[in-house]
């Protein structure tokens, strides 16, 4: 019996002098668990010259066990990164960083662990459903980011919004001006232009690598305080573009410029640059257009409004506190005067809140003529403090912008057709070109036209409205558009049956000699609503 309460005891304190040992000497979190695993020999990569650029990085990153290359022999150092060997470097990171070791199971997915692991640590936020596709800057720096927290000291001074196209506000943009600030990344120009949205190259990759690894790689960096006219216009020039507007029947109205706050298309005007509109199509500095999908928020009293255009991946301005710009301050405006693209201009600051009928414009010299409203009012940072709005005829460049924080207090979510916001902020019938006075019905019911049709012989003209498309209760849609036809001096005459075997009711306008057919029909066997003028 005491034989084996020996044993026993042999085992107990064996056990407990096991994990007092593997708790007394835990490894040191820090960078200098990053160490020489793998013998890297001049040559080893036949794609990979000594005098590259990159050669450095590449040797730093394939020593720790981090970055290998596509094959025995090659680096490949021009080719994009994919998302699984991001987060596979990501992770090794992180491991290495807060364990000294990288010991991955091998997994029939060989990227399944890392993907895991990365997961559970915070390094992304979801599984990535297509692996093989390329990382994108952004996205890289983001998980660097979030691999090493605490690992990034800051050594460079880097203002908020100080990067060309990254804005703090970005998802990612903690992220890079964290890497920025602390030397692991440098931008690709001498204005620190980052190109977030960019493939990332497995030569940049690895220089990210190397950087994260070793305060050694770190790189000192000073962007301007202030840029030039043209890198301005370089900077800010794609994200303005050139707005037609038009009528229910494709008729040109008016035209005025714009701008992308968001990469997925949100985008700001002025109110009055798409009053009126039934459709709006832009065009951007290289000559692509897209079609206006909606308008998200508006402010008539201010004149702002926020757009939804249809199409992603656009170039779009950071937006500058308006509150603190000072009067003398320089400024430039981006627009399309009289639909001349991409026209710039400079001027300064005159008064910072002018009131005009109540309401507070940045008034400002940079000349502007009929076409520039709505396009922004820059500071010498390249953002947003205002955007063009109003010019005082032969008033020597008396010109005014809104502040561009009124834009804050606008919806950024579900836009709404252009067309249905037209007669909720009008006063007066619009009526079909042409056909005075018979009211638009695209219009009162802001539904946009599914086709038109004009008999050769007759002259009869055809509108014709997906029945879907209709979005307003039937009292309006029916009995709203019947009392507006009396209301304009139509007045019921007789019914009878139309194709599809409905009735159809015939007002007449004695005074004009002009009927209105209106009911149901199914043209290409869709149902709509149709109204015949004859």
């Amino acid at each position: 019996m005491k034989k084996r309460l020996i044993t026993a005891f042999i085992v107990i304190t064996l056990a407990l002098g096991t994990a007092l040992s593997a708790g007394a000497a835990p490894v040191p979190q820090g960078l200098q668990n990053f160490k020489v695993l793998n013998t890297y020999a001049t040559g080893q990569f036949s794609d990979v010259q000594n005098y590259s650029w990159y050669a450095m990085y590449v040797q730093a990153g394939y020593e720790y066990g981090i970055l290998s290359g596509t094959t025995a022999s090659a680096f490949s150092p021009d080719n994009p990164l994919t998302v699984a060997e991001a987060v596979k470097t990501a992770a090794c990171l992180r491991s290495i960083y807060f364990t000294g070791r990288a010991g991955f199971a091998s997994s029939r997915v060989w990227y399944k662990p890392y993907m895991d692991y990365a997961l559970k640590k915070g390094i992304i936020d979801a599984p990535v459903a297509d692996a093989d596709t390329y990382i994108t800057r952004a996205q890289y720096a983001d998980m660097i980011a979030r691999a090493l927290p605490g690992a990034y000291p800051e050594i460079n001074q880097i203002a908020d919004n100080a990067i060309p196209d990254v804005s703090v506000s970005d998802s990612f943009g903690a992220s890079v001006y964290t890497l920025y600030r602390a030397g692991v990344l440098t931008g690709c120009d001498s204005y620190g232009t980052f190109r977030p949205f960019e493939m990332l190259t497995r030569a940049e990759a690895a220089a990210i690598i190397a950087r994260a690894t070793g305060t050694g790689f770190r790189r000192s960096l000073s962007l301007p305080a202030e840029l030039k006219g043209e890198d301005i216009f370089k900077k800010c020039a794609p994200a303005v573009f050139f707005l037609e507007r038009f009528d229910s029947e494709g008729v040109l109205l008016g035209i005025g410029s714009g701008f992308f706050i968001t990469r997925d298309g949100l985008a700001l005007t002025n109110y009055h640059v798409i009053d009126g509109a039934s459709s709006a199509v832009i065009t951007t500095a290289d000559g692509r257009t897209y079609d206006v999908k909606g308008i998200c928020g508006y402010d008539t009293k201010h004149d702002i409004a926020v757009l939804q255009i249809d199409g992603s991946g656009f170039p779009y301005l950071g937006l500058a506190d308006s509150g603190t710009v000072q009067t003398g301050d320089d400024v430039y405006t981006i627009g399309s005067p009289f639909g001349l693209l991409n026209s710039m201009s400079n001027g300064v600051i005159s008064h910072t809140g002018r009131e005009i009928n109540g309401t507070d414009f940045i008034q400002y010299t940079a000349p502007i003529s009929m076409g520039s409203g709505g396009g922004p009012v820059l500071n010498t940072k390249g953002e947003a403090v205002g955007l063009t709005c109003l010019t005082v005829l032969n008033g020597q460049t008396i010109n005014f912008a809104v502040p561009i924080n009124k834009q804050a207090l606008l919806s950024r979510t579900d836009s709404v057709p252009l067309i249905t916001i037209v007669d909720l902020n009008t006063d007066y019938t619009i009526y079909y070109r042409s056909y005075f006075p018979v009211p638009d019905y695209g219009i009162f019911t802001g539904t946009p036209i599914y086709k038109t049709n004009e008999d050769a012989i007759t002259r009869v003209k055809t509108y014709y409205y997906r029945q879907s498309d209709i979005t307003v209760p039937e009292e309006k849609a029916i009995g709203g558009y019947i009392a507006l036809l009396r209301e304009n001096g139509f007045n019921w005459q007789s019914s009878y049956t139309g194709a599809d075997g409905s009735m159809v009711d015939v007002y007449f306008n004695g005074n004009l000699d002009i009927s209105v057919h209106f009911g149901t029909d199914s043209p290409d066997g869709v149902a709509c609503r149709f109204v015949a003028i004859h």
